[in-house]
């Protein structure tokens, strides 16, 4: 039990990295290949597409709060 903070946090980790390489896996390279030629409504439509996965997002978004978990709860045997 006394693993378990350790254990999280690296769970945690684990899934920011993992959700940052599905969310880039489907984006491309990640850049709008904007040009002087190009016209308005083109840029815009460059600029408003969907790039990578949202499951990407979640994944780290829940990585994010297990690590969160795991810092209050280690926190929290300190101060108790």
């Amino acid at each position: 039990m006394a693993a378990a903070p350790w254990i999280l946090l690296a769970v945690g980790i684990g899934m920011v990295i993992i959700g940052y390489f599905i969310a880039n896996l489907w984006s491309g390279s990640g850049r709008s290949c904007i040009d002087y030629r190009m016209s308005d409504e083109e840029i815009e439509r460059q600029l408003h597409a969907g790039k990578g996965n949202p499951v990407g997002g979640w994944v780290m978004l829940v990585g994010f709060l297990t690590v969160l978990v795991s810092i209050v709860w280690r926190i929290v045997r300190i101060l108790v």
